[in-house]
């Protein structure tokens, strides 16, 4: 749950594959979502098993050399599960869920293991199983350049869009879908299937591969900021906070 309680995310395993789903204030905002991966050498999607959950929370602060707020909150509860295939080789993951008073974010994670040290990942299937048919504002992904102007659609009504999309609940939250921590991993596009569910399509090499990766490695965290108005995603830190520090020893050259 987040450090306020309101939100609460719940993982399991059903049929061998991996689902999470968050509510909010006892209302559902995601519906079961798939988790895992399509690999060239083998699917991290059926036959998992859930060996292992791990707990931790932080609260802290730290200090922007520039920006809306000099010192910036960094809350969150933590949970790591960590995920087996049952049949052989057996290659492990993590995921790692992170969760904020305002939102969450989650990513991969795959340890060096002796099944799985360089490998190509084909496809991620990582799914937002959205409670309704919400409206939506993104930019289409055939747009020439991001400075396109955003339409409104409902969700159904889209094709193959950038993220951050932009949405309001027919209970009037709003929310955006996004990502942290971008590096070195194809950008994460969204596409619908069964008119509310949102799924992860990562901009691919002209060969067709999404990601040359070698083990260990973390993907960049898929993130939802959650709002009772919209002013409220503007004001979220909680990219910033899932993005790495800055690498800049000496800062004291920067005048804001």
């Amino acid at each position: 749950s987040s450090p306020d309680g309101n939100l609460c995310l719940h993982v399991e395993t059903e049929n061998g594959k991996l689902y999470y789903e968050l509510s909010r204030n006892g209302k559902p905002i995601l519906d079961k979502s798939r988790l895992g991966f399509i690999l060239k050498e083998d699917t991290l999607a059926g036959h998992l098993e859930i060996t292992e959950a791990l707990h931790h929370s932080f609260s802290g602060t730290w200090e922007q050399i520039w920006g809306e707020d000099r010192i910036v909150e960094n809350n969150y509860h933590e949970m790591t599960i960590r995920v087996q295939k049952t049949s052989a080789p057996k290659r492990k993951f993590n995921v790692v869920f992170r969760l904020f008073n305002d939102g969450f974010g989650f990513r991969y994670e795959f340890p060096e293991q002796e099944a799985l040290k360089d490998f190509v990942i084909m496809d991620e299937l990582t799914e937002f199983a959205l409670i309704g048919d919400h409206k939506a504002w993104s930019i289409p992904y055939e747009a020439h350049f991001y400075e396109a102007l955003y339409e409104a659609s409902p969700v159904s009504k889209l094709g193959w869009v950038s993220t951050p999309l932009t949405m309001e609940t027919n209970d009037g939250l709003f929310l955006s879908i996004h990502e942290a921590n971008l590096t070195d991993y194809p950008k994460m596009n969204l596409t619908v299937k069964d008119s509310a569910t949102l799924c992860a399509s990562l901009v691919p090499w002209s060969n067709g591969v999404a990601a040359y990766i070698k083990a260990p490695f973390v993907t960049p965290w898929r993130t939802i900021v959650i709002g009772d108005k919209p002013g409220d995603l503007v004001t979220s830190y909680l990219m910033l906070n899932l993005n790495e520090p800055s690498k800049i020893k000496d800062t004291s050259w920067i005048k804001p």
